[in-house]
């Protein structure tokens, strides 16, 4: 069988994940979804296993220190070269990281962007550090949710911040997702998408709040804030950006 036709079966057999926050279940469990990843080939197994290390939460905490973090992200975004969609994906995890480390930053008074080129990724930096004082860090015109994020982040409403960081990355993940169908991209987001809203069908307010606890004192932040981190992963649902399920990183192992 042609590896074209092999990856329209693979499309075709995953079920639609539907809209964000309107299930309960996911519709393929972890165990399907392992076998029908199976049908990938290995190359494609190899780069997927990359892409979820760098944007999902167990992945990034094996690192201990930003500049790592930073630096295996552009390593990823070099060996997607031929998918340059999911380039722009990983890029768009690591500035909407970059975006929410700095509101942390802020919230624990820190005055300025500080070394922002060693903690920060992306076009922004520059921004940020130039409007450290706006609630929106200068995002306003092209990251609306920014100034509701801060919002949210200083009055420790750990649900509707979940909510809406989640939101933002459904976003991302849609917007690529309707530009293909039948290939490795589509199969690559729809694993990326289908991580979302697994974790979204066993939240719960306490897990939330442990979740962004995290976030505000580790993600991105320095390394005596990540030191031994890597040497435990944090269980099932704890990060705010990207979470591997124990069952799908051993499939992409």
């Amino acid at each position: 069988m042609s590896r074209s036709h092999q990856y329209i079966m693979l499309v075709t057999s995953l079920p639609h994940l539907g809209k964000m926050f309107t299930r309960k279940e996911v519709p393929i469990s972890e165990f399907r979804l392992k076998q029908r990843l199976s049908m990938l080939q290995p190359e494609h197994l190899r780069l997927l296993r990359e892409l979820v290390e760098v944007t999902a939460w167990a992945g990034v905490a094996r690192y201990n220190r930003d500049s790592e973090v930073l630096r295996r992200a552009r390593e990823v975004i070099v060996d997607l070269k031929d998918y340059p969609d999911l380039q722009h994906l990983v890029g768009a995890r690591m500035e909407t990281r970059t975006v929410i480390a700095a509101l942390r930053r802020r919230r624990e008074d820190q005055d300025t962007a500080g070394d922002i080129e060693n903690w920060g990724f992306g076009r922004w930096c520059g921004r940020i550090a130039k409007h450290w004082s706006d609630p929106g860090l200068g995002l306003g015109n092209f990251m609306p949710w920014v100034a509701e994020a801060h919002r949210l982040m200083q009055s420790g409403e750990h649900i509707a911040m979940e909510r809406l960081s989640l939101t933002q990355i459904f976003r991302q993940l849609d917007h690529y997702g309707m530009l293909h169908e039948f290939d490795f991209e589509a199969v690559a987001i729809y694993v990326l998408r289908w991580v979302i809203v697994e974790r979204w069908s066993r939240y719960s307010e306490d897990a939330a709040r442990e979740r962004l606890q995290l976030l505000v004192t580790a993600a991105l932040g320095g390394p005596s804030e990540l030191d031994g981190m890597a040497a435990d992963e944090p269980p099932p649902g704890q990060g705010l950006f990207a979470d591997v399920s124990p069952a799908l990183q051993g499939t992409i192992s």
